[in-house]
């Protein structure tokens, strides 16, 4: 098995220094994310290979509120295939993501330059995914689905002020709510997590 992932991620927070906060007008951020992953099986008779890519956008932009905290809106862009091949078939889908979403971010001081902080999170997105079967090169199938997407997360993570308005921040987990509605019908999710570390920068502008 062999995977590598890059991710460059800018997350949205607010200032550590109280002081310099005040002056602060906006809060820059974003987040930029590729993953690839292969995975190659083999069997008596047979060997199957699945491999997938994804990549993630999401600018972001806020404004204080009062000394502790910034609330400010994101948007999002995603894309992402995946390859299943092995014996006489072959699965290929494809998949793009477009979300919407508010957030409020509160942090609170640990010692001079370190910091905990959570961020609340509301997104509404769009995902269009679209899949193709072949069967012995004479039977293929071809489906397209659409999911509107409605999720509420909670993520806590710790601040590190490396210069004067530059943060290191970080995070390995959090809880989500999730509903997801389709044409076959709708579900809904709730999950805890904490294997999804995030590190990035924030910037802050006067």
């Amino acid at each position: 098995m062999k995977k590598t992932q890059l991710a460059i991620m800018f997350v949205l927070i607010c200032s550590a220094s109280f002081a310099q906060f005040d002056s602060t007008k906006y809060v820059i951020g974003g987040l930029v994310n590729y993953g690839t992953s292969q995975n190659k099986t083999k069997n008596i008779n047979d060997s199957q290979t699945n491999s997938t890519s994804s990549f993630f956008f999401s600018p972001s932009i806020a404004k204080p509120i009062k000394s502790n905290g910034v609330m400010g809106v994101e948007l999002g862009f995603g894309a992402g295939s995946s390859k299943n091949k092995g014996g006489n078939f072959e699965s290929m889908g494809t998949n793009q993501h477009y979300s919407l979403g508010v957030f409020y971010q509160r942090f609170y001081t640990i010692t001079n330059k370190i910091y905990f902080n959570w961020n609340g999170r509301a997104r509404v997105g769009l995902n269009k995914s679209v899949s193709e079967y072949t069967l012995s090169e004479t039977f293929q199938s071809k489906t397209t689905e659409y999911t509107t997407s409605y999720d509420l997360t909670v993520t806590p993570g710790i601040s590190w002020k490396v210069m004067d308005r530059v943060l290191l921040n970080g995070s390995i987990g959090g809880a989500a709510f999730q509903l997801n509605d389709r044409e076959g019908g709708s579900d809904t999710s709730f999950s805890i997590f904490f294997n999804n570390p995030q590190f990035g920068f924030s910037f802050l502008l006067n």
